[in-house]
């Protein structure tokens, strides 16, 4: 049609043509884009065993328009996961979770010019982001987190820059974070963390003014944190924990006022905290953890009043704990601990009556507990062991009924357990070894259902084991070394079929062995030495299979060494010493293929070494002095690999070993046997009486 004639058309006519046309090209769009993705998913792995299914052709009836039309356009209705704009074009693509398996090579980018929100989340698509992304002009929304993305982050992601919200966390993305990510000038979310991203944070990053989450930790990235992070005003969370990061931490970040979290733990940062960082009044978190940070904790801090969480521990602070931190009465959790900070804990504390969670361990504190936090009625975990505290501990600890962990070991405390921690059944973990604490007990502790650790080693308590420590089912280690117990050790013990480590040693106990300690089928480490048990040793003891270490010694136990114990095959320390065993070494004992130390020194064992020991090739440290022992020593030795051998105080005879245990020994360790004066290299006079 000529253009003069097209001039005589009516406004009408000329209408109809124009939006005749636009339907026409929608229409040619749409099917470019249907065949796009039909494309696509032919080159996945899984295509008809995941949400893509349902992407199907109809076939066309070429003698209905109506039909026709509506195979054309049926990707907009019938396909799941895809959603259309009222003109047919696809404006959304939300795969997630759909049981993805493959690569974006196929996915022609170009064809999609309206697309606006695209999540291929959580499948599993790998291979590289293909630049060819950069095509997608108008999208705002883009998620590829939780997948198998690999290489480099594109650089012509940078080109969309109506994006909003960038997702690409939890891949295998590798190199640096490309400079023109600071060019996405829309941007308010953008999270790539737990990828294998090294280099430095760019300092473009700071150009995006509308950013408020901003996630990279848990990646490789090192170098300091760029000052233009501070340029963030509209920031709200900012995580960049779990890197290698090193510097001081940016006094900028004080302009952060919206900042509500700020993770920056896991790296290599140094220097002080910025006292700016009491501006930042939103903050709900702080966690700098295990850094090298050094300095005080600035009195700045204690402005922030809706501070929930305060996370510091593990780096190099010192000082004195400020009073300030008293002030922040909606903290919740507060961890100080494995620095260096001293002085006592100001008497504010008192104030942190919302406070679940108080660590302070590991650090150089020293005086006396204000009593208040034993009124705090939310306290779940107080634990503030190895320091150089003193006095009593507080007197109602268990106030709220909900402390779960209490450790206040490897202090120096003193006086009484408090009265409330009997009925405290909340608990799970008692750790009070290393103080000078005193009391029954028989009467100061009860039954605790969901108790796992309880360490009352190296105090003053005294009385009798009580049986109802039978009664906590769940208990995995139970430790009462070195206090004044007497008494026997209870039966119900062996109820805790739980436990692992059993340390009763050097207390007055009496009796004997009970056999149901056989019951105890998983423990690992059984120390009765220095106490005043009788008897032999039960021969259930070959029930406790998976036992390491085992110490009897310093007692008075007596009878045959069992051979049962040659049935303990993971055994790795045996010690029997000093007790008032007879008989011969059980040649059994030669089975224990993994033991390392074996010690049976002074008790009134006769008879031969038995050969079957020298099959103990990993044996280390062999000391069977101060028995009744006869006869050569095997010449089986050679083949064993031991460090150090006591064979003194017996009665032996003949030549020694050449090798490097017997070399080595010293005179102590030979002296005192019948006729040790034969042997095959220079070893002076002979060992006798």
């Amino acid at each position: 049609m000529a253009i003069s004639s097209l001039n005589k058309l009516s406004p009408v006519f000329f209408s109809l043509f124009v939006v005749l046309h636009f339907q026409l090209n929608v229409a040619f769009d749409s099917t470019q884009e249907a065949q796009a993705l039909l494309k696509w998913k032919a080159s996945l792995q899984n295509r008809g065993h995941s949400l893509i299914s349902s992407w199907t052709v109809y076939p066309v009836n070429a003698t209905n328009n109506s039909t026709q039309h509506k195979s054309k356009i049926s990707h907009c209705t019938n396909w799941s996961g895809v959603s259309c704009d009222h003109a047919g074009s696809i404006r959304r693509l939300n795969l997630s979770i759909a049981g993805l398996k493959g690569t974006l090579d196929e996915l022609s980018f170009s064809s999609f010019p309206y697309l606006a929100y695209l999540d291929l989340s959580i499948n599993e698509l790998f291979g590289v982001i293909p630049a060819q992304i950069g095509n997608l002009s108008k999208l705002k929304y883009l998620d590829l987190q939780t997948n198998q993305f690999s290489g480099k982050i594109p650089t012509e992601i940078g080109l969309l820059t109506n994006l909003e919200t960038l997702h690409l966390d939890e891949n295998q993305l590798n190199g640096s974070i490309p400079e023109e990510l600071g060019q996405l000038s829309s941007l308010s979310e953008l999270a790539i963390y737990s990828n294998r991203l090294d280099g430095s944070i760019p300092a473009s990053l700071g150009n995006l003014s509308n950013l408020a989450w901003l996630s990279l930790s848990n990646n490789s990235l090192f170098g300091s944190i760029p000052p233009e992070i501070g340029n963030l005003s509209n920031l709200v969370e900012l995580y960049i924990d779990t890197n290698s990061l090193s510097g001081p931490i940016p006094s900028s970040l004080g302009n952060l006022r919206n900042l509500e979290m700020l993770h920056m733990f896991i790296n290599q940062l140094f220097g002080s905290i910025p006292k700016e960082l009491g501006n930042l009044e939103s903050l709900t978190n702080i966690s700098l953890h295990s850094n090298n940070l050094s300095g005080s904790i600035p009195a700045s801090l204690g402005g922030l009043r809706n501070l929930l969480n305060l996370h510091l521990y593990k780096n190099q602070l010192s000082g004195s704990i400020p009073p300030e931190i008293g002030n922040l009465t909606n903290l919740v959790d507060l961890e100080l601990s494995q620095n260096l900070f001293s002085g006592s804990i100001p008497g504010s504390f008192k104030d942190l009556s919302n406070l679940k969670i108080l660590f302070l361990r590991e650090n150089d504190l020293s005086g006396t507990i204000p009593q208040e936090i034993g009124n705090f009625m939310s306290l779940a975990i107080l634990e503030i062991d190895q320091n150089g505290f003193t006095g009593s501990l507080p007197h109602n600890i268990c106030h709220g009924g909900l402390l779960e962990r209490f450790s206040v070991n490897d202090n120096n405390f003193s006086g009484p357990i408090p009265k409330d921690l009997r009925n405290c059944t909340s608990l799970t973990r008692i750790l009070m070894q290393g103080n000078q604490l005193v009391g029954n007990i028989s009467k100061d502790f009860g039954i605790y259902p969901k108790l796992d650790l309880l360490d009352l080693s190296h105090n003053k308590f005294y009385g009798e084991i009580s049986s109802s420590w039978g009664q906590c089912p769940k208990l995995g280690t139970l430790k009462m070394a070195e206090n004044n117990l007497t008494g026997s050790i209870p039966v119900e013990l062996g109820n805790l079929t739980r436990l692992d480590i059993l340390d009763l040693s050097s207390n007055n106990l009496v009796g004997e062995i009970p056999k149901e300690i056989g019951n105890l089928t998983s423990l690992e480490r059984l120390i009765l030495n220095g106490n005043q048990i009788s008897g032999g040793i039960p021969l259930e003891i070959r029930l406790l299979t998976e036992i390491k270490s085992l110490d009897l010694s310093t007692n008075r136990l007596s009878k045959s060494i069992p051979g049962s114990l040659g049935s303990l095959l993971q055994l790795y320390s045996l010690n029997l010493s000093d007790n008032q065993f007879s008989q011969e070494i059980p040649p059994q004992l030669g089975k224990l293929s993994l033991l390392t130390e074996l010690d049976l020194s002074h008790n009134f064992l006769s008879g031969k070494i038995p050969s079957e020991i020298c099959d103990l090739e990993d044996l280390q440290n062999l000391n069977i002095s101060h028995n009744n022992l006869s006869g050569f020593i095997p010449r089986e030795f050679k083949k064993m690999h031991l460090l150090s051998i006591d064979i003194s105080n017996n009665e032996l005879q003949g030549p020694i070993p050449n090798t490097s245990a017997f070399r080595h020994a010293t005179i102590e360790e030979l002296r005192e046997n019948k006729d040790l004066g034969s042997c095959s290299f220079p070893c002076g006079d002979p060992y006798t009486l």
